[in-house]
């Protein structure tokens, strides 16, 4: 057994105390002795017709033309789930990342969207409570959640711009006429606190109120045990660690028989630990050897992830007649964000290197909508409108220790390209002949160059280092003139006389060279931030149409289209750097001082055409051509008056829904989709650059696919699922740096299918002494990371970044005969797998300090809950 596998046994072993254990075994016993109980006659399964407003309609799932899926409050719960990250298991093709709150991201089909920039714009839309969701507002917490609907494909025509992949639709509950309510309690590993809590109620006979609230903390996965000299009052969080509070109350006026009005005011809180910062360098806590360390050191100064946001959304409803209907929604959302996390992974004063993201944004949103219904034409026709006024702070904070050590890296370079003009001048000539005449076969020229600057004590590490700095100087001719300028011409220069003069030698060698960079150390412990502060206004409208006709008792056709126009007003200000207040005529080492703005906009045309087959009442045939648009944009760090590409996609695919036998329910979609000026985020360093920072390049896309959802309903108790897609993608990618600095040629990949799929199984047996469920999903997702276009070399050397992931999560609940009381018992990653979920590298090459994050590992918990 290795170093790693015994490490991991030992933390496998200590997290299964009693408690553990007793939940795992009920959890996985328990079916052995329903089995027994439940009568093996299998009666006709009852299926479930599961409604969605995809289509700005509603409509029975089983009989919408277009590929879609929806998760249902009953599967939320069963699955403990609270965010969208808990249920994109249950919906093939579709995935979100929230390892970073504030940065959330959305992968479709593959194509997953930057959300570092605002000046960018996610290539799948969120909308929640029939409002668009921006970049920070997208990730919001289940409380009290009706459904969530996932569309795949252009949904450009219904939906407008950052539809290009498709859109993810959570759909909150209404106020209603009755009333009902429910509190709930769930405690779990690692300290987890859960509380939950809804009460509707109607307050007069056409009046009703609808409140819920939820809370979640809990512990983080790695204990830090960082030693920060600078401060002891600031908190020091756990990796991991969660804080999540939430609240919406929303009233529903019947105005009348054909009228309502629904006013909602929702509240988030989120404030938690900074996003995971793992150290996989030497430099790191145990030498970076174990990325599942119990412990790790991170000493990022006021860390934190912090969201404060607020929406006020009104919809009105209205029915002219049995045929003609409207809506009309009106929405304003405010967020502030923090997000600052440690971008080293060490506790190395002289690698402390931070980044911190701060928005200050909001939006109005509004949407009017016209619905026509007779037996033969379902259409609907609209206008939207919004506008977003963003302003971001990107921080990038170091230690004038890091700064003399990315200086340190300058010098060297500076260094050896005199090094290199020498041996030019000793050889004749800087060519790889030269080197061979002179120095025998075998020998280039870089490679001499090396050579000579090896032998001339170079590279320094750190130029604070008194024996490097003294060699240096000496190297460079500097000392006789030091030796001279501080009264001791003729003795040799040491290191104990550049420890005994303090700042002299290197305030001489930065007059020599007229770089007020080169500093000594009389100036470590301060702070250095350079900073970019950007804002932007951004204006989108659009007007669609989309008219689904039924030709006869067989086929349908649906035919939509939607103009979109957007306009970004975006502005740069990178001022000089803080420290130039303490050391006057340092200039910016990450960024140079800018202070522009830039304007665009865009327009496109975007359609679908859909033909459906009806074979009978059980089986439908569907093929579909859709196009979809996401706007261009600015990338918030590298100012241009170029703005990047939008995006544009085009698919075509056919699918089959059905119910086979009476018993298994199938959705199946086959798909070949375009995507053009995919906007890809990326670690970059460009020649002359002194650190990588994300950039935004564009890239082209060709995917394949064939996705499946099918559900057996067995047993009037017994369902069984499987959620499964298979994918290839061709990668079309251009020339770049990647976050070592090393050129990427312009390359076009052929990437194997990957395959994945959630199997899940629910059980609801029937007994006397109340309501049993028993909840089971096993999750695998194939790691095709190894396909990324410039993939690190740092990335290369952890193996645990490229295991196929493999959960198996489970549930089980008990409710009285009336379901006023559930005691549930659940667990998730029942098997304890520990994976590498993200490596980022914005200090590997100048630091040496890549960083990632890891799961959590094993979680057991216990549910309490009173419904009244």
């Amino acid at each position: 057994m290795t170093d790693l596998a015994q490490h991991q046994q030992q933390n496998y072993s200590r997290r299964y105390n009693t408690i553990t254990k007793a939940i795992i075994s009920a959890l996985a016993f328990t079916p052995l002795w329903l089995s027994a109980q439940e009568n093996t006659e299998q009666k006709e399964a009852e299926i479930e017709v599961v409604t969605v407003t995809a289509q700005k309609r509603v409509q029975n799932i089983m009989k919408v033309p277009v590929t879609v899926q929806s998760v249902s409050a009953d599967t939320i719960e069963e699955s403990s789930s609270i965010l969208l990250s808990d249920v994109d298991k249950f919906i093939p093709g579709f995935e979100f990342t929230d390892s970073n709150m504030t940065q959330a991201g959305i992968t479709m089909r593959g194509i997953s969207s930057p959300n570092i920039s605002v000046g960018g714009d996610p290539s799948s839309a969120a909308f929640y409570d029939d409002v668009y969701m921006p970049r920070a507002a997208q990730n919001v917490i289940f409380s009290d959640m009706a459904r969530v609907e996932v569309l795949k494909g252009p949904q450009g025509t219904l939906f407008g711009r950052n539809a290009a992949m498709g859109v993810v639709n959570m759909v909150p509950n209404s106020p209603m006429p009755d009333f009902e309510g429910f509190i709930k309690a769930s405690v779990g590993t690692d300290s987890l606190q859960r509380y939950e809590g809804m009460l509707n109620v109607p307050i007069a006979d056409n009046f009703y109120m609808r409140a819920n609230l939820l809370s979640n903390s809990q512990d983080g996965v790695v204990d830090n045990i960082a030693e920060r000299s600078w401060t002891d009052e600031e908190k020091l969080w756990d990796l991991g660690e969660r804080g999540h509070d939430a609240a919406r109350v929303s009233f529903l006026w019947d105005i009348s028989s054909a009228t309502q009005f629904q006013i909602a005011y929702d509240w988030d809180d989120l404030e938690q630990g900074p996003p995971m910062a793992i150290g996989f360098s030497e430099y790191a806590y145990n030498g970076g050897k174990d990325p599942f360390a119990s412990k790790a050191e991170d000493d990022v100064r006021n860390g934190v992830e912090k969201r404060d946001m607020y929406g006020v959304t009104a919809k009105l409803t209205h029915e002219f007649d049995d045929n003609w209907s409207m809506k009309f929604v009106a929405s304003y959302r405010d967020w502030e964000t923090v997000n600052r996390q440690d971008e080293d992974g060490t506790s190395d004063i002289t690698r402390y290197f931070d980044t911190s993201n701060n928005e200050d944004s909001d939006i109005i949103y509004t949407e009017l909508q016209l619905n026509y219904v007779s037996d033969e034409i379902n259409a609907v026709a609209g206008f939207s409108y919004s506008k977003e006024d963003v302003s971001q702070t990107t921080e990038l904070n170091i230690t004038s220790d890091t700064a003399a050590r990315l200086i340190t890296g300058e010098l060297n370079s500076f260094i050896k390209g005199g090094v290199a003009e020498q041996v030019a001048a000793m050889i004749g000539g800087n060519t790889d002949a030269h080197a061979e005449a002179a120095f025998g076969p075998d020998v280039t020229f870089a490679g001499a160059v090396d050579t000579f600057f090896a032998v001339s004590g170079f590279p320094m590490d750190h130029m604070w280092n008194a024996d490097e700095w003294a060699g240096a100087l000496n190297a460079l001719g500097f000392a006789d003139g030091i030796m001279a300028a501080i009264g001791m011409p003729g003795v040799p220069l040491t290191a104990d006389i550049v420890n005994a003069t303090g700042d002299i030698t290197y305030d001489v060698v930065a007059g020599q060279l007229g770089l007020a960079e080169v500093m000594g150390p009389g100036y470590g412990g301060q702070w250095w931030q350079e900073s970019v502060n950007n804002t932007g206004d951004f204006t989108n409208w659009g007007v669609f149409a989309d008219v689904d006709y039924k030709i006869d008792e067989k086929w349908s056709v649906i035919a939509g289209l939607r103009y979109s126009k957007d306009e970004k007003d975006f502005t740069w200000l990178i001022p000089k750097n803080t420290f130039a207040q303490i050391r006057p005529g340092v200039n910016n080492l990450l960024f140079k001082e800018v202070n522009m703005s830039a304007s665009d906009d865009w327009d496109k045309v975007t359609g679908r055409l859909v033909a459906s087959y009806q074979i009978d009442d059980d089986h439908m045939l569907f093929g579909s051509y859709s196009t979809g648009y996401k706007s261009g944009g600015f990338d918030s760090l590298t100012p241009s008056n170029e703005a990047f590409e939008p995006e544009d996609t085009t698919n075509f695919e056919f699918g089959y829904k059905g119910i086979l036998w009476g018993e298994v329910v199938a959705n199946v979609s086959a798909y070949y989709l375009e995507l053009d000026n995919l906007q890809r985020s990326i670690d970059s360093k460009a020649p002359g650059s002194p650190q990588a920072v994300p950039t935004i390049i564009n890239e082209d896309r060709e995917i394949t696919g064939l996705e499946f959802d099918v559900r057996w309903f067995a047993t009037e108790s017994l369902t069984l699922g499987v959620v499964s897609e298979i994918r290839s993608t061709d990668n079309i990618s251009p020339d770049f740096y990647n976050g070592e600095g090393d050129l990427v040629e312009a390359t076009t990949t052929d990437s194997d299918a990957d395959l994945n799929y959630t199997l899940t199984l629910d059980w609801a047996p029937d007994f006397d002494f109340g309501v049993v469920n028993f909840h089971i999903d096993y999750v695998y997702l194939e790691n095709t990371r190894d396909n990324e276009p410039g993939l690190e070399e740092y990335k290369k050397q952890v193996k645990a970044y490229f295991r196929d992931t493999s959960l198996l999560n489970a549930r089980l609940s008990w409710a009285n005969n009336d379901e006023s009381i559930e005691v549930g018992l659940w667990g998730k990653n029942l098997f304890d797998e520990r994976y590498v979920e993200g490596i980022g590298g914005l200090t590997a090459d100048v630091l040496g300090t890549p960083v990632g994050r890891i799961n959590r590992g094993l979680e057991t918990g216990i549910d309490f809950k009173y419904t009244f």
